[in-house]
């Protein structure tokens, strides 16, 4: 049994030799931090990253390189050295003047307030040198730590922060990755307390107590006495010593004080430069229907010793008007805030050990409503009006002027209180795009309340059509009683777009004249959205115009369907029977018809050529008066004709005054001239008696034209 134990104890110590000779191995990165400063916190800090030369630096440098901060920070630089004996080197430096400058600069590059405590004194109570910071060298390069871990080839190097240096003068201390030096020796006193009273009206009383041993007090009691009286100033309500049981209290009242004020006698009665003191909505915690406010503070007590070289304790409370609304304490420790103390009453308590504090009261006031009311207008070309309403009961004007001075604090003009007969209502108002007005919501509501508009048209639509959403979410400014309030929330126009409906939470509702649209909000928070359309003119007056014109084109169309196809036309003057045949019958067509026969019968011999030139022109007259539609074509066809044959219409028609002058001679007067056929045909058809004519005069028409009259009738 005793073999076996020991065969198990020689195999866990080499297994745990083989744990700390890998650990040995793994690689690292070497940091070092030298805070160097004089009396007057002017100075420097450096902090040096050594990579080993085995580590792939390649692979981290450019990013590293690429994501450094210190671009954008004043009194703040970044650099890469290079490759050295030991190692691959990347440096940051900060320069400043003060501490407040130092503070700043480290703030920039950790992304967060920081706080450095340093006491350098030398008192009848206090000799030697006490620093804090609140963060940690890693938090100064912690860009540099995430881009190694995120590299695959340099994931495994770990970061070594044990050397850390303060020199501070011609003192050097050595320090942990976080400072914290203490080097102070003196006199002990017990405890310190501080009570402070907030009235809520911009009035603070502070009370200080220092508890000191009665055997440091009758020790060196004329220097103390004048110690703390010299920190004391002249405007203290109250300031003296007294005995309670074994210990002798140094007591200092302050009364009526402004925040500043309060922050000038802590700071001269704890002899710290770091105490800062303020009071509002440091987180944006307000809202129109509640006080957000933060009491927030910063001390210490280095000044003073406690028990074994250590740190008094402070035991501190702060207390509030009855029935103010107040939130759970804390203090920043480690990094971060966490909750600390407790609350009696009004009456918040906690003590403080570590010689630091910084701390954080909220506090506040919940005021009641009887209702909220929303309206939103559209106001044409996108823009719309969007107001809200608290409503008050008549005997609440507190609570509405304080949501009037909050609107004011937020930089907004169109706030204001009216009384109505049943309420007191603040009414505060936004106009603009729906991105103007949503910046103005967050900035006094509080994101998650946020407007979009949206417009969609079609091609051959005669209307935009619109959709506005509206995010609504009050739900968490309110407290179980205002939620149950009633809430209402409606549209109108007030430009050209038309409303047709109203959705709360996809719950739908038929826009109105009556109703507005409006809807009921449950709880503050609600998703409403209205759909409206917008006429365009312009395609209407397009669309109309088309319509009318497609309309025109259409009956054109169905006209000239409807309308008989027109049939050709015949020649008038070579086949006078076609035109004729298609002309109406009639008694004065038959008429003339019977006319042209007799006058163009072979018997008429010479008269024949007159006839047809004469017969052609009566009847042409009569077509184009009786037969309409054969109007245009005869005249453009018979004009053409008539242009090409006007030499031969003339040998015509000085054939036929000749043949007439001989008709006459041989006939008597009883012939009629060739004017009055014309003439007589146009009114009245001539019925002539067939006479036979001379052979001769038949040969003499058919023959040429002689030169002169006389040899021609000569022949005859």
């Amino acid at each position: 049994m005793k073999k076996l134990c020991s065969v198990l104890l020689i195999f866990i110590l080499i297994l745990s030799l083989c744990v700390c000779l890998s650990g040995c191995d793994q690689p690292k990165v070497a940091v070092s931090s030298v805070l160097a400063i004089d009396e007057s916190f002017r100075g420097t800090r450096t902090v040096t990253a050594v990579y080993p030369v085995s580590a792939d630096i390649d692979a981290v440098k450019d990013k590293i390189l690429a994501d450094d901060p210190t671009a954008d920070i004043p009194g703040a630089s970044f650099s890469y050295s290079g490759v050295k004996e030991d190692g691959y080197y990347f440096e940051l430096t900060m320069k400043f003047t003060d501490k407040a400058e130092y503070e700043k600069i480290v703030g920039s590059l950790i992304g967060r307030g920081s706080a450095v405590f340093l006491s350098r004194k030398n008192t009848k109570l206090t000799q030697g040198t006490r620093m804090a910071e609140d963060f940690d060298v890693s938090e100064l390069i912690a860009w540099m730590v995430s881009d190694t871990a995120a590299a695959e080839q340099t994931k495994n190097l770990v970061f070594d922060y044990s050397a850390n240096t303060v020199k501070i003068g011609s003192d050097s201390y050595d320090t942990k990755s976080t400072v914290a030096i203490n080097d102070c020796t003196g006199s002990a006193i017990n405890s310190i307390s501080i009570k402070t009273m907030n009235h809520k009206s911009g009035s603070y009383d502070r009370t200080f107590a220092f508890n000191l041993p009665h055997a440091t007090y009758t020790k060196d009691k004329d220097a103390i006495e004048a110690y703390f009286l010299a920190d004391t100033l002249p405007d203290a309500k109250y300031a003296g010593w007294s005995a309670e049981g074994s210990d002798m209290v140094y007591t200092v009242i302050y009364e009526d004080m402004t925040v500043a004020k309060m922050n000038d006698v802590t700071a001269k009665l704890l002899d710290t430069d770091s105490v800062a003191i303020s009071y509002g909505d440091i987180d944006n915690a307000s809202t129109p229907l509640s006080e957000g406010l933060t009491y927030e503070e910063k001390l210490d007590s280095f000044s003073f010793i406690g028990e074994n070289d250590g740190f008094p304790t402070i035991r501190y409370s702060y207390s509030l008007p009855l029935n103010t609304t107040y939130g759970e304490g804390s203090v920043f420790e480690n990094g971060r805030w966490i909750s600390a103390g407790a609350w009696e009453n009004d009456l918040y308590t906690v003590e403080l050990k570590n010689g630091t504090a910084q701390l954080r009261i909220p506090d506040g006031i919940q005021y009641q409503i009887s209702g909220v009311d929303f309206a939103v207008a559209s106001l044409g070309d996108s823009r719309f009006r969007r107001t809200t309403e608290f409503l008050y009961e008549p005997g609440n004007s507190a609570a509405a002027d304080y949501a009037l001075s909050y609107f004011n604090a937020k930089g907004v003009r169109n706030a204001a209180v009216d009384t109505t007969d049943s309420n007191i209502v603040c009414r505060v108002s936004f106009e603009g795009t729906t991105d103007e007005i949503t910046s103005q919501l967050v900035n006094v509501f509080g994101s998650g309340n946020f407007m979009a508009y949206e417009q969609k048209k079609g091609t051959f639509d005669l209307s935009i059509k619109t959709v506005l959403t509206d995010y609504v979410n009050l739900g968490y400014m309110l407290n179980s009683e205002n939620a149950e309030r009633p809430m209402h929330y409606s549209v109108s126009s007030e430009g050209g777009e038309n409303i047709v409906s109203l959705s709360v939470d996809g719950s739908e509702t038929a826009f109105t004249d009556s109703n507005k649209g409006t809807m009921e909000i449950k709880g503050g928070c609600a998703t409403v959205r209205y759909r409206g359309n917008i006429p365009v003119t312009m395609s209407i007056v397009i669309y109309l115009s088309a319509g009318l014109v497609l309309l025109i084109l259409t009956a054109f169309i169905a006209i000239k369907l409807i309308k008989p196809k027109k049939k050709r036309l015949p020649d008038p003057l070579n086949n006078p029977e076609a035109v004729y045949a298609d002309a109406p019958a009639d008694e004065s067509d038959d008429e003339c018809r019977d006319d042209s026969k007799d006058a163009s019968s072979e018997e008429k011999g010479a008269a024949a050529p007159l006839a047809q030139t004469t017969t052609f022109s009566i009847f042409e007259l009569n077509t184009l008066v009786r037969n309409k539609k054969y109007v245009d074509e005869i005249n453009k066809d018979v004009e053409k004709r008539l242009h090409e044959q006007s030499l031969e219409e003339q040998k015509h028609d000085i054939r036929a005054r000749e043949l007439e002058d001989m008709s006459r001679k041989v006939y008597g007067a009883n012939t009629p001239s060739s004017d009055e056929t014309a003439t007589d045909d146009i009114a009245e058809p001539i019925e002539l008696e067939p006479t036979e004519a001379p052979e001769s005069a038949c040969e003499s028409a058919d023959a040429p034209a002689k030169e002169n009259d006389d040899d021609e009738t000569g022949r005859v």
